[in-house]
């Protein structure tokens, strides 16, 4: 049985004030992934697929944690999971200092940590679909605009640890700024609708219809989250993710092919976080207007964001073009997720609401998690490809050497035949008649007389 007290009308500013923060400091670790990707490679010298491995289920554990989220949410409240996602980073941070081996990695940075984010990320997005029902959209680009000044500042200061303290120390750091998300989810006093779910979902039930009740919702709306709009949410999501956070992991490690250095790749990174900053508080506010829509908003963004990746590899040979991709990516990246809160209210309704969101984030860290080590592999293999074209056109220009010899012979004894020819054709006119070159009626009478 939960017994909360009424909060005061007030309390809702603190509420998306302290989501904010949450989201700054707690639910922003994953998009360091692409500066940490880069000193794993260099502290491990492990296999780049295998590390790629590593940076996508790191990256994707906020999202895959979804259906975990929903469940503490449903069952006790948005502020015991943000509390207990910020406890969880820290150990999985502080823990990953002790092991030299990468694999053990898995385990603590990219399933602690991960699980950690992925507790804050939902508990702080979904409790401002409780508090702000007819503002959801605005309301939710204003406390996401905490992921966007993450991502600015969270690169650069983990390039910075690196350089100074190590991975090891860096680790250390970031799990002490994620553990304020603490401070910032004990402000989060439930909702009303919270006890209420809270409450059915405990009251005269057995552990797993209680958990089976938190996941999915109530028998007689289940339905609800078969509708089709909501499925056809779960593709476009999955597929946007694919391909987006395969940028995010690798776009450091790009800059830093095309010639920028480390604190350039993690600056350029940190513009992706001011784009973000800009457009989440804007996509908002556009999505909260009836002349448009999140549904509008969201298909729109996404189809801008593959038009600016097409054209990534002539963009980014310039460093202001760098600047411009980065910033262009954040601006229209970020805009789908928060989208992604409203449009899965508007569809399975609030009661719903928690359960829809892990669902929408599940299908989100299942395109996150395939679309890295997809990308590595294409690598691998159009590298391989590219290593044979080589070897082949190697082979083949080897080979006229050896096969051509007799027919370069016969070339060379048929030139210095016709050198004789030419010498006895010079020579014959030069002995009797010591004619002009340049007449040639005197070279045939010569001929004609010898």
């Amino acid at each position: 049985m939960v017994t909360i007290a009424h909060s005061p009308p007030w309390w809702k500013w603190v509420v998306m004030m302290a989501s904010f923060f949450a989201l700054l400091v707690g639910g922003t670790v994953s998009y360091c992934a692409g500066v940490v990707h880069v000193a794993l490679l260099d502290y491990y010298q492990e296999d780049r697929t295998v590390t790629a491995w590593l940076g996508s289920l790191f990256a994707s554990m906020f999202a895959l944690t979804g259906p975990v989220a929903s469940l503490i949410i449903n069952m006790f409240s948005c502020r015991t999971c943000v509390i207990f996602g910020g406890v969880l980073e820290l150990v999985g941070f502080a823990s990953s200092v002790f092991f030299t081996d990468m694999r053990w990695l898995f385990l603590t940075y990219a399933i602690l940590v991960g699980l950690g984010e992925g507790l804050v990320y939902t508990g702080s997005i979904v409790l401002l679909g409780f508090y702000f029902k007819d503002q959801v959209s605005l309301v939710t680009g204003v406390g996401m605009a905490g992921v966007g000044m993450g991502t600015f500042f969270l690169p650069p200061l983990t390039q910075y640890l690196l350089d100074n303290y190590g991975l090891k120390g860096c680790f250390l750091f970031l799990g002490a700024i994620a553990f304020h998300a603490v401070v910032f989810g004990a402000l989060m006093r439930p909702s009303e609708i919270e006890t209420e779910l809270a409450v059915s979902a405990k009251s005269g039930k057995s552990v797993c219809q209680q958990i089976l009740t938190s996941l999915c919702g109530r028998c007689d709306r289940v339905g609800e989250m078969f509708h089709p709009a909501f499925l056809l949410l779960l593709l476009s999501t999955f597929s946007f993710s694919v391909g987006n956070f395969t940028s995010y992991l690798f776009l450091p490690d790009i800059f830093i092919k095309q010639g920028s250095s480390p604190q350039e790749a993690s600056f350029l990174f940190s513009m992706v976080g001011v784009g973000g900053a800009l457009a989440r508080p804007l996509g908002g506010f556009a999505a909260n207007d009836p002349n448009i829509g999140p549904s509008v908003l969201f298909s729109g963004t996404y189809g801008v964001i593959a038009t600016i990746d097409f054209f990534i590899w002539p963009m980014t040979k310039t460093m202001v073009g760098k600047v411009a991709y980065a910033f262009m990516f954040g601006l229209y990246a970020s805009v789908g997720w928060v989208l992604i809160n409203p449009l899965t209210l508007h569809i399975v309704g609030m009661r719903n609401l928690a359960s829809g969101y892990g669902i929408a984030m599940l299908a989100s860290g299942l395109g996150i998690m395939i679309g890295p080590p997809l990308a590595s592999s294409t690598f691998f293999v159009s590298s391989a490809c590219g290593l044979m074209i080589m070897l082949l056109k190697k082979t083949q220009s080897d080979v006229p050497e050896e096969s051509d010899v007799p027919e370069l012979q016969s070339l060379t004894d048929r030139k210095d035949h016709h050198f004789d020819e030419v010498t006895v054709v010079i020579k014959c006119p030069s002995t009797d008649r010591f004619p002009s070159p340049s007449a040639p009626s005197g070279t045939e009478d010569g001929m004609s007389t010898a």
